[in-house]
């Protein structure tokens, strides 16, 4: 008697996975349960040396349970140290991190269940947006 239980990816088949996937995830921000991805999509002043430059975009972090995987987003402004802040979005920029995210999420979503059969789901969207 032969049982047909398909086993989970390990999590070093997850990062090739999502290391083929394209350039938003950050290897090395991930865990072994939990993994990382940003988007820098505006630049905030382009008239700046490109070492100068600050961008605006946004972050997620995809943490794996038993039964699926949860995310949640952020908007922000990555900074010189090379680190992301917090900051309010105008809207018109919000919209254009919005368009990004989805087109990423998209993406995201039919790898993950294609190769898990997980659902990804939203845990918390945050919007900062004046």
């Amino acid at each position: 008697m032969t049982t047909d239980v398909k086993k989970a990816p390990s999590h070093g088949r997850i990062t090739k996975l999502l290391t083929d996937l394209g350039p938003y995830f950050r290897r090395l921000n991930s865990t072994e349960s939990s993994y990382f991805f940003d988007c820098l999509e505006i630049c905030v002043d382009d008239q700046k040396e490109p070492e100068e430059r600050e961008f605006l975009g946004w972050w997620m972090i995809v943490k794996k349970y038993e039964n699926s995987f949860e995310y949640e987003r952020f908007n922000g402004r990555y900074n010189l140290p090379g680190d992301w802040e917090d900051v309010t979005i105008h809207k018109k920029d919000q919209q254009q991190l919005d368009n990004s995210f989805e087109l990423f999420l998209g993406r995201l979503e039919k790898l993950l269940e294609f190769e898990t059969q997980l659902p990804l789901n939203a845990r918390e969207v945050v919007c900062n947006e004046i």
